[in-house]
């Protein structure tokens, strides 16, 4: 005879244990939801891999008259003489920032999350692999951004485009506060958000969804602030 108690404790489980497919829909849908479901089962790598794959096949996929022009436009902005690397090389390299950027990037926030929502919030409760979780199923709202800016980049011609405030300049940028805008899009803004939102959830409602989508919100803000000063310093 089946133990009743038994059924309801695995029919717990596995609401609590959703599929790669719901949790890719739960981070556009309902985060602070999700972040409640992360508590109890924390994946992602294999949520890592597959957005690192799909950033790689862009890559892959980018014509190479582009990515030649990419490069010879970052060296002459750098004052750097000479012809630039093959187009093959190039490729590689990007390949390697991708996957660098994906999971070094992933582990080095997860890091400040940890050390944010654990040591000065004191939500002790929550680990390091929860916070990388988290941040790994946010990289899919990134990923968005990337396949919805593909095709426009290509069209155009130009794989410096960004769809943030940016936009709203009437010349390319040339300055600290313009580098800034064009490095706050419109999906790091996004992303920032829903992130807060999914650690509300794993604090188990302890933070509120306001002190954490604006953590992370000032976080992203001077992470773009960080990033316009190398360009604003080399003049391009």
């Amino acid at each position: 005879m089946n133990n009743p108690y038994q059924e309801s404790e695995e029919v717990s489980v596995q609401a609590a244990a959703p599929n790669l497919i719901q949790r890719v829909i739960a981070v556009f849908a309902s985060p602070t939801q999700l972040g409640e479901r992360l508590r109890q089962n924390s994946p992602w790598f294999v949520t890592l891999s597959i957005v690192a794959l799909v950033s790689v096949v862009m890559m892959l996929i980018t014509p190479a008259e582009l990515i030649r022009e990419a490069a010879e436009a970052q060296m002459a902005a750098q004052g750097r003489e000479g012809a630039p690397l093959s187009t093959a090389l190039i490729r590689a390299f990007g390949i390697g920032g991708i996957i660098v950027v994906s999971f070094g990037g992933a582990a080095l926030v997860a890091g400040v999350l940890y050390l944010i929502f654990n040591v000065i919030f004191g939500q002790s409760d929550t680990t390091y692999r929860q916070h990388l979780s988290a941040v790994a199923h946010v990289f899919w709202i990134s990923l968005l951004g990337g396949l919805i800016l593909f095709p426009l980049q290509v069209s155009k011609g130009y794989l410096e485009m960004r769809l943030g405030l940016g936009l709203l300049l009437p010349d390319e940028p040339s300055s600290l506060l313009g580098y800034f805008l064009t490095n706050v899009t419109i999906f790091g803004l996004w992303a920032a958000a829903s992130l807060g939102a999914v650690e509300t959830g794993l604090s188990g409602g302890r933070v509120s969804a306001g002190k954490s989508a604006g953590t992370i919100l000032v976080l992203y803000l001077l992470f773009a602030g960080v990033m316009a000063v190398f360009p604003t310093i080399r003049g391009g």
